[in-house]
């Protein structure tokens, strides 16, 4: 994995993903976590969510990417991720500078992309009705 150099870095890629200019294939796991990062200093947890879920769904259609029932937008897994990322900020702090801030959420066990699989069972998470509305964890045990 490649860590960001700069706080122009990752504006660059917050940028392109918001003007739908990101190249697809530029839109990874990493990506996605940098952009969770971005919005959660800017925002609420409630009002990026709201936010991520436009963004994304406006990205993934300009670029042809995956818009059906199987793949594309995934509400539980941005609710989870933004989650996440929000619990890491409010222990690691929102005022370093924002590659830092990235870089050490990328480094930290709760980058893996496999978390979700922690607190959901895979065939829960997976489910239409976990893509379509948020289906709340069902370990609920395990901490953010």
């Amino acid at each position: 994995m490649q860590l960001f150099q700069s706080d122009q870095e990752v504006e660059t890629l917050i940028e392109k993903f918001n003007t739908c200019c990101l190249p697809a294939e530029a839109w990874t796991h990493e990506a996605h976590l940098a952009m969770g990062v971005w919005y959660l200093r800017q925002y609420t947890l409630t009002q990026a969510m709201l936010l991520v879920r436009q963004r994304i769904i406006l990205f993934n259609s300009s670029v042809g990417g995956p818009v059906g029932f199987e793949r594309g937008y995934h509400e539980t897994l941005t609710w989870f991720w933004l989650k996440t990322i929000d619990a890491f900020l409010n222990e690691y702090g929102r005022e370093k500078a924002l590659f830092d801030t990235c870089n050490a959420f990328l480094e930290s066990p709760r980058a893996d992309r496999n978390r979700a699989l922690l607190f959901y069972q895979k065939e829960e998470v997976m489910s239409l009705e976990a893509r379509a509305m948020l289906v709340y964890p069902t370990n609920i045990s395990h901490p953010w």
